[in-house]
């Protein structure tokens, strides 16, 4: 009968990892890495824009749902009143109190409702001709500047001025009204 002893080579050896496939690997992580690292700076770009078309959407909802609950002989008759103020929101789309001491310091969009009486020849009735009195355009300049005192009929250059344009249609009332 014969035994086997092992040699002293084999019992030495243990399972591990050569220098190059360490290499490898960490080569292989660090361009996964630097990868990753160059998206970032773009994805926090989409980010901010996504923010702040978010915040434009909810200025222009908020808005235009006022004109659409507004009495509409009072709309159509002040549409100058209307048009004629300034209207201020944070960076998260929600009005500013304008009583509050530091409101200037939380302006982030400016925005202006116009109610304009000049289109009304779009808003009838081709075949007939007459006004179609249960609708209404109203547009919203808005602009994203942190300046309470903006001036929308001669804006500085930078700061591009969006313009939203809605047709409200009246739900309630007489006719003519």
């Amino acid at each position: 009968m014969k035994l086997l002893i092992p040699s002293p080579r084999s019992s030495t050896r243990t399972a591990a990892f050569s220098l190059v496939e360490v290499v490898l690997a960490v080569g292989i992580m660090a361009l996964g890495v630097v990868t990753i690292l160059g998206l970032l700076p773009h994805g926090l770009e989409m980010s901010r824009k996504t923010a702040n078309e978010l915040a434009e959407t909810r200025i222009a909802d908020q808005l235009i749902a006022e004109m659409q609950a507004m009495d509409w002989a009072l709309l159509n008759t002040n549409s100058d009143t209307i048009s004629a103020n300034n209207r201020f929101f944070d960076d998260q789309g929600l009005e500013i109190d304008t009583s509050n001491p530091d409101f200037s310091l939380l302006v982030s969009y400016v925005a202006r409702v116009n109610v304009p009486d000049s289109d009304v020849h779009l808003l009838t009735n081709a075949a007939t001709s007459q006004i179609n009195n249960h609708l209404r355009r109203v547009t919203i300049k808005l602009v994203s500047a942190p300046l309470p005192d903006f001036d929308f009929d001669n804006p500085p250059p930078g700061f591009p001025v969006r313009s939203i344009s809605q047709l409200i249609a009246r739900t309630t009332g007489a006719p003519g009204a």
